[in-house]
């Protein structure tokens, strides 16, 4: 290429880069949205607005959305909700693909994925915080910023409560790795799920709790096995050697620990919102929250506007219908269907997520039934910026062991 023609090239790239900006900056003032958002936001305008764009897109790593589409919908008919969902890994891969063949289809993404979220997206303008203004007192920092949860989910030690009536049988997540375990835990591989993955790498980053909890469960302190870093990756390894059963699908794991009249039932790593089957499925599923270092390894499922999304105010009011009514206290009462009359006009889209294993942010709201002890319950979170610098290894170490 000739000096004229690469120089060519160059300001046409330089052009192409400042008339997106050009486009995003202007679609920002217009939408209301980042720094332009007002102090105080008139929600009755909002909503007329919404309404005349007459439809919102959501891509989300949950199930879930299709009732949270559906709920809304009923309160806002005049508005049409186009929800998919995609699992984590696809939704986050949706929206770049499309952004980056300069197509702006999506309103809303709603996915956990901490380290693509806080690292890729939300730099790269792919998507906005949006944090309606009255919430902002009502949400700890570190949940709405720099982006908001809409949920704070968990993965957690899962066990039988029919087989086991005495109690949990294990105290220490190091007895798991010993041969009375061996082919008796289970897991959703993190292959394909950004969940799961996440789980790995919050293990990882907490090696120190898992050393501590290892000595406590062996009285002398952990020998590390040749090539592995910490007791986080230790732990992982022995989970493997000890023939750490893996999985597809979580429901099949919450079938596999919680299904009556079983024996030897596995211990699980599920999401935890999986308790929920032992109404629907009559399961007999139970939480370690007692066991060391820890039973709960709790993330959040973040939402956000897409960037230049078409339908802004629509994906306004749907993000302030998924964090529940401005009514809510904690000591505000709801009765059984959450989904239907008064219990969603209050609950509004928090009702599809009412129920032990998905918890709001907001310390303004009363919890679901069998999830009053939450707040008190010993957890570990990972940190967005050890899955932005370790994912890509623990994703190597899995694939690597596994493979053996």
């Amino acid at each position: 290429m000739t000096r004229g023609l690469a120089a060519a090239a160059m300001s046409l790239m330089i052009g192409s880069t400042a008339f997106a900006q050009d486009a995003f900056d202007t679609w920002l003032k217009t939408a209301e949205l980042g720094a332009n958002q007002p102090a105080e936001e008139n929600w009755e305008e909002i909503t007329r607005k919404a309404k005349e764009e007459g439809e919102v897109t959501i891509y989300a790593s949950s199930s879930s959305v299709s009732a949270s589409a559906e709920d809304f919908m009923k309160l806002y008919p005049e508005i049409k909700v186009n929800a998919y969902d995609l699992g984590s890994e696809k939704t986050i891969e949706k929206v770049v693909r499309e952004q980056q063949a300069g197509i702006f289809a999506v309103d809303v993404v709603n996915t956990a994925g901490t380290a693509q979220m806080f690292f890729d997206l939300l730099p790269n303008k792919r998507i906005v915080n949006y944090v309606p203004r009255y919430l902002v007192d009502k949400i700890p920092v570190e949940l709405r910023e720099p982006l908001l949860t809409q949920v704070i989910e968990a993965t957690v030690l899962m066990y039988n409560a029919d087989t086991y009536k005495d109690g949990p049988p294990v105290k220490n997540v190091w007895q798991l790795t010993e041969p009375e375990w061996n082919k008796r835990f289970a897991m959703k591989s993190p292959l394909g799920s950004l969940t799961s993955l996440a789980l790995l790498a919050s293990i990882v980053e907490h090696s120190d709790s898992f050393a501590k909890a290892y000595e406590a469960h062996a009285g002398k302190p952990i020998e590390l096995s040749e090539g592995m870093e910490n007791a986080g990756y230790e732990f992982l390894h022995r989970l493997l050697k000890n023939d750490l059963v893996i999985y597809d699908s979580g429901s099949k794991l919450a079938t596999a620990s919680g299904l009556k009249g079983q024996d030897k039932p596995p211990v699980t790593f599920s999401s935890m919102h999986y308790i929920n089957k032992n109404g629907s499925d009559d399961y007999a599923n139970a939480i370690l929250y007692d066991v060391d270092p820890a039973g709960v390894f709790a993330y959040s499922t973040y939402t956000a506007v897409a960037g230049q999304a078409p339908h802004p105010n629509a994906a306004k009011l749907f993000i302030a219908f998924q964090m529940g009514s401005k009514d809510l206290t904690p000591e505000t009462k709801v009765e059984k269907p959450y989904r239907e009359g008064e219990s969603l006009k209050t609950l509004q889209g928090m009702a599809a997520y009412f129920k032990v294993g998905t918890f709001s942010p907001r310390t303004d709201v009363p919890l679901p039934k069998g999830g009053e002890n939450w707040p008190n319950v010993k957890k570990i979170f990972g940190s967005a910026e050890f899955q932005r610098d370790n994912v890509a290894a623990v994703n190597d170490f899995w694939v690597v062991e596994t493979s053996q």
